[in-house]
Order: C-alpha cells, then sequence, then structure tokens
C-alpha cells in the first residue's frame, strides 16, 4: 500500500515524537539520581571540611601553645640543653614566618638538631630514640621541620634522661659511691626506669 507524501510526513513525526518522549523517561531517573548523588558528595564534602577545619585549628592550637611553652623549657633545662639554645630562640624570633606552626617548626628543627649533633646526648638516649634521631638525621631539611613535631620527644625525653643521669652521678659522688659501682649503677637504673616510664620509653 502506498502512502501519500502528507502520509509519510505525519508518521514520521509520529515516530520522531515518540523517540523523543521515549528519550526523556529513561533520562529521568538518570538526571534525579545525579542529583541526589551531588546532594550526598556535597554533604559529605560539606562534612570533610569541617574535619579539617578542626584539624587546622588544633594545629594552630598546638602551635600557639608550643610556641608560648618553649621559652619556659629552654630556660628550665639550660644546664641540659645546648649552651646555643636561647640564641636559637631569639634567631627565630628575629624571622618573619607566614604562620605559628611555620614558626613552631623552625624552633623544634634548629632544638633537635642541636641537640642530637652532640655524640654525648646521643648516648643518654634510650636504644628506640637513638633510631629515631638517625631517621631524623637523614631527613631532607624541609621534612625535617615539616615533621619536626613527630621528632620532638628527642629533645624532650632526652633532657629528661640526661638530668636523670647527671643527678645519678652526683648523688654517688655524695654518697662516696665510684662511676660504675653496683650500688651507683642500681640507682641510676631506678631514676632512668622512671624517666622512661613518665614519657611512655622502653
Amino acid at each position: 500500500m502506498a502512502f501519500t507524501e502528507e502520509q509519510e510526513k505525519a508518521i514520521l513525526d509520529f515516530i520522531a515524537k515518540t523517540s523523543a518522549q521515549a528519550e526523556k523517561q529513561a533520562e529521568a531517573p538518570a538526571q534525579k539520581a545525579e542529583a541526589f548523588k551531588t546532594v550526598v558528595d556535597e554533604a559529605k564534602e560539606a562534612v570533610n571540611a569541617e574535619k579539617n577545619a578542626e584539624t587546622v585549628l588544633a594545629k594552630i592550637q598546638e602551635a600557639v601553645k608550643f610556641n608560648f611553652s618553649v621559652k619556659d623549657f629552654v630556660e628550665k633545662n639550660k644546664s641540659t640543653l645546648p649552651e646555643e639554645a636561647t640564641k636559637i630562640l631569639a634567631t627565630v624570633e628575629g624571622k618573619v614566618y607566614k604562620n605559628e606552626g611555620e614558626k613552631a617548626n623552625a624552633v623544634r628543627k634548629n632544638l633537635i638538631e642541636s641537640f642530637i649533633e652532640k655524640q654525648e646526648n646521643i648516648d643518654f638516649l634510650t636504644d628506640s630514640l637513638k633510631a629515631k634521631a638517625s631517621n631524623f638525621k637523614a631527613l631532607a631539611e624541609t621534612d625535617k621541620e615539616r615533621r619536626s613535631q613527630e621528632f620532638w620527644d628527642l629533645v624532650e625525653t632526652g633532657v629528661e634522661l640526661k638530668f636523670n643521669k647527671n643527678r645519678t652521678k652526683e648523688l654517688n659522688k655524695l654518697n662516696g659511691i665510684p662511676a660504675g659501682g653496683s650500688s651507683g649503677n642500681i640507682l641510676q637504673d631506678k631514676i632512668l626506669a622512671k624517666a622512661k616510664e613518665k614519657f611512655n620509653q622502653k
């Protein structure tokens, strides 16, 4: 059966409209899914942003706390720390840093380097801290600053261990116990054990 030109045109228009409607119906669920996904993603991004903000705030607070207290720490441990420790603080104070975190990293990095460059200070450390000191020395300069907080116990614990060992020697001397004597070693072990326990070192 032959169709007139008008009939063919009508049939083609009908097919085109039907196809367009089918495509729209198929796209609708996909668009809804995409819209739902976008909302979920935005919510996740908002949560992550809040967590990141909290992390940044915590780091800033920690840096401010460190910068505020490090001067007292150095003053309190002046006899145990390297003699240039005070000058390190003064030098850092004379420089301009982007933020408190950058300043804290500079202080820690330089105090750590100053402390562990002397072999006598290394000798006071536990085996785990000696290994940690070696790891710190192997880092690039930028990484030493960036990761200075995780290595700060080299100074904090090292100072405590050194102070206690020196105190043991003084007590032994006052009590007439020769260096390396059995009684002196027992006392020294007790004091060092207390210091290690305080900083959770084994």
